[in-house]
């Protein structure tokens, strides 16, 4: 006997608002206890936004998972396009935790700059598939320099240099 397409999407709901809200806990836990405060608009403050933003949506998708309140499908709609397995909609979720660990940790090693073209680039490539050059060099130099404008240069926040930089 197979699941009802909204039981199924209920319990991925609540699984994937879980696993969501455990990591965006621990980040901003990490953010918290890691990085030191600036004044004004420091170091600190974005990562935390971005914690705390997916803590709220994390907590969003729990609940409507919770509340089990979903329009009526038709059968004929599955049909034209089948639903996104379980597995795949997980590891989307991996995915997104282990880009976001990297990008840290190439933040770190590399710099702001760097690491942010990188990370974009191979989001592009591999989470969107992406294959046009001039796209994806465009969209992470494009990403990257207006991050850096915007962060770095209008509200002054720091953007690391790296560690590896002393090496050349």
């Amino acid at each position: 006997m197979s699941e009802r397409p909204d039981q199924a999407e209920r319990r991925e709901d609540i699984l994937a608002g879980s696993l969501l809200m455990i990591f965006s806990i621990l980040w901003v836990a990490v953010v918290w206890s890691t990085v030191p405060v600036g004044e004004g608009v420091g170091p600190r403050a974005f990562p935390l936004w971005l914690g705390v933003a997916l803590v709220v949506l994390s907590v969003l998708l729990l609940l409507k998972g919770l509340r089990g309140v979903y329009p009526a499908v038709e059968e004929a709609e599955y049909a034209v396009e089948p639903p996104v397995s379980i597995v795949l909609r997980l590891s989307l979720v991996v995915a997104v935790c282990v880009i976001i660990a990297v990008y840290g940790f190439l933040m770190q090693k590399i710099g702001f700059l760097p690491a942010t073209v990188i990370t974009v680039a191979a989001t592009l490539i591999f989470g969107l598939g992406e294959r046009r050059p001039l796209v994806i060099i465009g969209m992470a130099l494009g990403i990257a320099v207006g991050a850096w404008a915007a962060f770095g240069q209008l509200l002054g926040a720091y953007m690391p240099p790296g560690t590896w930089i002393t090496l050349f």
